[in-house]
């Protein structure tokens, strides 16, 4: 087996905000990076980025392993909330892969 990187598609949606090239970059690279360390195949997160009043918000959605994984985050800064949302995934990521080895144990 080639040990190649999984592919991780990140489809990002703005709501309430203007879509720029920067933090469409800086998302896509935190979810991908949260997301490849766990997976063993081809993964497809959604993720959303939207401001409501003074709060930026970030959530996140994708299924892996036969689990539904959802994030949401808000902070007073977008870049923030996307920092929240990866640690978020990576947190929940870990969970589930240390309750899937105990019960192969």
């Amino acid at each position: 087996m080639t040990n190649h990187e999984r592919k991780v598609n990140v489809t990002i949606a703005f709501k309430n905000t203007e879509a720029t090239e920067p933090i469409k970059k800086y998302a896509t690279e935190k979810i991908t990076h949260s997301i490849q360390k766990f997976v063993h195949h081809d993964t497809d997160a959604h993720v959303i980025l939207r401001v409501e009043k003074n709060r930026q918000i970030a959530e996140a959605t994708f299924h892996v392993d036969g689990a539904d994984f959802i994030g949401r985050e808000e902070s007073a800064d977008l870049y923030a909330a996307i920092d929240a949302l990866a640690d978020s995934l990576t947190q929940q990521l870990r969970r589930h892969k240390d309750k899937m080895t105990q019960h192969h144990q």
